[in-house]
């Protein structure tokens, strides 16, 4: 008896360290940081843990020669016909109509994206355009078109649930002295890890859903070709 409370008791601090593993886990918080100020800048964070990629981004000349020397081989290299593998018949009797699945696909995309402005929060957003060419006219045009954009950009991030209109910060100048633009930009988004998973969850279905009628418009439009071709 006394052996059968302590592996039950045993048993429980094990679930309840797993649940408290998983409650740790869900907290953590996601963040990105990326930017250009002249070079590339992305710097990924998972809870305290903060790794910086943009060194591994940014190739010499050489390895950018190397790279480049490898891909002409490989392409030079002739391929290998894939082979062909049986499809799964859809679970659509009839050929579903192209509206739907573009519906489909756009009922996706903005629930993702209405759901993820709700959960992203924008720890920080810095904007600093100078519009610059060898012609005034050219600069002016510019100008007027960075100042419309950067507009846009504000109004979207301040419109943000979660974002701080204070962390926003956007400015366009203009120099009719200076020959070339220059831009200075940097965001930091950050989200919980339950945040994902909870749209994880939400999307899952609508995507199966949609891929499934983009199999289906697929697989009776490549038979509607075949009869077509046959005749």
């Amino acid at each position: 008896m006394i052996v059968l409370e302590i592996i039950g008791w045993i048993l429980l601090s094990l679930l309840g360290l797993v649940l408290l593993l998983l409650v740790l886990l869900c907290s953590l918080k996601l963040s990105l940081q990326a930017g250009y100020c002249e070079t590339l800048l992305l710097k990924v964070g998972i809870g305290p843990v903060k790794l910086n990629l943009s060194d591994s981004m940014q190739m010499s000349k050489e390895e950018a020669e190397e790279f480049t020397a490898k891909k002409k081989k490989k392409a030079a290299k002739p391929k290998e016909k894939p082979k062909k593998k049986k499809e799964k018949p859809p679970k659509y009797t009839e050929k579903p109509s192209l509206t739907a699945v573009v519906t489909a696909f756009k009922d996706l995309a903005v629930g993702i994206l209405t759901r993820f402005a709700k959960h992203i929060k924008l720890e920080e957003l810095r904007l600093r355009v100078l519009a610059a060419s060898d012609d005034a006219a050219k600069t002016a045009l510019e100008y007027g078109s960075f100042c419309a954009a950067a507009g846009m950009v504000q109004t979207a991030a301040e419109a943000l649930p979660r974002t701080n209109p204070k962390k926003v910060n956007i400015a366009v100048e203009c120099d009719f002295l200076a020959d070339t633009p220059e831009i200075d930009a940097e965001i930091r988004v950050s989200i919980r890890v339950w945040r994902l998973v909870w749209m994880a969850l939400f999307a899952a279905k609508p995507l199966i859903e949609a891929l499934e009628l983009l199999k289906a418009y697929k697989h009776f439009k490549k038979i509607e070709k075949d009869e077509k071709d046959s005749k």
